[in-house]
Order: structure tokens, then sequence, then C-alpha cells
């Protein structure tokens, strides 16, 4: 149990919290700084899909040329330099105290015990787990802090040369460039045909379990009634849900795949909104990001779906309105003394049936978009891409045109 504290009294010394934060350091360090790397493929991937890519023996990597110093590299550093290590010795030791002691209690009540060399070596590895989910949190948190303040610093950027979970090949040339000039496009057949069933079924049974739940204030509305849960890679079953597993790290590798191609300084992510709509439901005209001070920091929208033998007649459509003019365009129409045309709100781009294996791709920011009515149940998978304003969206001819 943890001591109590008078007021204005420090539970470690000065001393030996400098002494506790060499050891902490020693640990990041120690075995070819083992738990170091183990810190940043965490941390570039966010979801531990993509393995640390270490030369013979553990060495770690040579850095990717350019990329030494990217904004996961300073953020790791911060985190992990002597004096912020020393700031985390009372959290990282009552936490690792405080599971070290569980793992002596459950050996107690099964008659076990430890020699004194085992119980050092499983409390230094209680320790290091300790330390690395403590330096995540706080590196998540400060990124969650810039994510909230319009992604302007891009947080953990997809850099592409850091990716090394496949080619980079997932996109057609036509699905790209509706993404960047028409503001949407999709790709059929993204997994195979037994992934997307296998997704379906996990979908299905999760709802059936329960997990996913009604939007009660915006069903309260009338704005939407479909039911929807969120869920990390991290969180899923690699045994039961084989089919989210794989559809997940591909999807992943979503953002790495459009800063290879289109320059959007997207950042990585991996937490998913899984969405059922029962026979019925519908999510009315909406848009997923804004400008200025409607930004919430989305970028890309991507929805995966699941959905077997679909047809024009089951409904469900996913309708897309014709892309906004964005503000850099209306601005450089200016500038040119140009006449900005009238947005028709109602003009509808397409309506794109769900159907199974087919993943779309939108401008969070500047395409409008609803659910039709659905005639049967379908289920979806949507993605949200963080990134600033600015990058991919300037029409100088080859990111958008006007």
């Amino acid at each position: 149990p943890k001591q109590s504290v008078a007021a204005g009294q420090k539970l470690w010394d000065d001393a030996t919290a400098d002494g506790m934060a060499q050891v902490l350091d020693e640990i990041l360090l120690e075995n070819n700084r083992l738990a170091r790397n183990d810190l940043e493929r965490r941390i570039r991937s966010g979801t531990g899909v993509r393995d640390f890519k270490a030369r013979c023996c553990g060495a770690p990597d040579v850095p990717v040329p350019g990329e030494d110093d990217d904004i996961a590299a300073r953020m790791l550093r911060e985190a992990t330099k002597l004096s912020s290590l020393r700031d985390m010795v009372e959290p990282v030791m009552d936490q690792a105290t405080q599971i070290f002691t569980r793992v002596q209690d459950r050996g107690k009540s099964d008659n076990m015990s430890m020699d004194s060399e085992t119980e050092i070596k499983v409390l230094r590895d209680v320790i290091k787990e300790c330390l690395i989910r403590h330096v995540l949190k706080s590196i998540n948190a400060e990124n969650s802090g810039s994510v909230a303040s319009g992604s302007h610093d891009a947080g953990l950027l997809a850099t592409p040369q850091g990716y090394f979970g496949g080619d980079l090949e997932s996109f057609s040339a036509d699905c790209i460039r509706g993404l960047m000039e028409d503001g949407y496009g999709y790709q059929d057949d993204f997994v195979d045909e037994d992934t997307a069933r296998s997704v379906f079924k996990e979908l299905e049974f999760m709802d059936f379990d329960g997990k996913m739940m009604e939007v009660q204030q915006q069903k309260m509305t009338g704005y939407r009634t479909d039911r929807i849960c969120w869920l990390t890679y991290e969180a899923l079953d690699r045994e039961k849900q084989p089919g989210l597993v794989t559809l997940m790290k591909k999807m992943i590798s979503i953002p790495f795949e459009l800063n290879k191609k289109c320059s959007l300084y997207l950042q990585a992510s991996s937490n998913f909104q899984l969405a059922c709509y029962p026979k019925g439901a519908y999510y009315k005209r909406h848009i997923d990001g804004g400008y200025e001070d409607l930004n919430n920091g989305r970028k890309v929208t991507a929805i995966f779906y699941p959905n077997d033998s679909w047809s024009s007649s089951d409904g469900g459509q996913l309708r897309v309105f014709k892309r906004q003019l964005n503000p850099f365009q209306i601005e450089d129409l200016k500038k040119q003394d140009k006449e900005v045309p009238e947005y028709d709100k109602d003009q509808v781009a397409e309506d794109i049936d769900p159907e199974g294996g087919r993943l779309v791709l939108m401008r969070s920011r500047d395409v409008p978009h609803q659910i039709v009515a659905t005639k049967r149940k379908r289920y979806a998978i949507s993605l949200w891409m963080m990134g600033p304003a600015g990058p991919g969206d300037m029409p100088d001819g080859h990111h958008a045109r006007t």
C-alpha cells in the first residue's frame, strides 16, 4: 500500500530520485537498447503493428536519412531525458510496486515463491513495462493536445520511410486522383473476400454482445439512428477477431501511403469507429471536419464496408455531395479576379453502394455526405486521419483543381 506523506514532505528524497532516474535510463538502454527500441516501435506505429526494423543481433537502426529528427524522435528524446525520467520516478515505481505486490500475493496463494535473483529480474521487467507505458501515456497526451489545437503540428507524422509493414500500394491511380481532385475516391477489393466475410461476422458478434450503442443525443434529434463503438488495434483479440486484425493492420497503412503519394502530412492513426445500421437506419447529411473555428483536426476519412452481396435496391448508400471549395481555393480565385462559383449544396456527386471489400476515401473538411436509409443491416468501419489544413489543399495545379 502507498505510504501516507505529510503535506510538503517528499516521498522520494532528491538523492534517491536521482539514483532511480539513472536506473530507469539503464533499463531503457540495456541489451542493445531493447526497451528503448520497443518504446520507439510503439510510438511510431501507435499500434504495435509495425516491427522495429533492427540490424543484426538487435542493434538499433541507422536513422532514415533526413528523418533522424522528426516529431516522433523529438518527443521520444524529450520524454526519456534524465530530467523527464526523474519526474516519472514516483508514478512509475508506485505502479510497479503495486503490480509486483500482486504478483507476489498470487504466487503465495498458489504456494509458489521466487528466490532473490528471480525477484529482482521480475521486478526489473515490471518496472520496464511500467516505464514504457508511462512514457507512451505522456507522449500520447502531448500529441492529443496538438490534435485538439487543430493539428497544425501534425503530431506523430505517418512518415513513409518509417513504415515497414508493406509496399504502400493499396490504392489505384483513379482512387488517388478522385480523392485529390473530386474530394473522394474508392477502392474495391481492399481486402480479399474471406477477410471481408470474417470482418462482417466479427462485427455481428460484437453487435449481438451489446458492444455497439446508439448515439442517444443525435438519435433524439433525428440526426442518426445507427449504433457505434470505438476500438483500437491493440484491443483486438488476435484469435477471435482475425478479420479485424488483418483489416485494421492494412487501414493503419493508409496515412503512410497517402503521405507518400500526395504529401498530405497525415498523422498515424489506429482508433476505429465500428457502426451498425439496422434495417431502416440512416445518418443525415453532415461533414466530418472543417476549417478555422470548425477545425477538429480531421483531414481524410476512410470507410470500409464488409457487407456481402449488396445491391443498389438494398439502399444504405453513402451519398456523396459535390466537394465544397476550400478557403485556399476561394482565396486563389479572388487573387486572380475570378468569380467564386455559387455552391449547389444539393448537387449529388455519387451514391456509393456499401459493397463488401470496398473502401472509400473522402476529404473530411470538404465533402458533405449522408447515409441513405438502409433496407437491410449494414456495417461500416471508419478511420479518421488527422492533418493540418493546407498541405494537399492548395490549388497549385497538382494537389487540387479549382
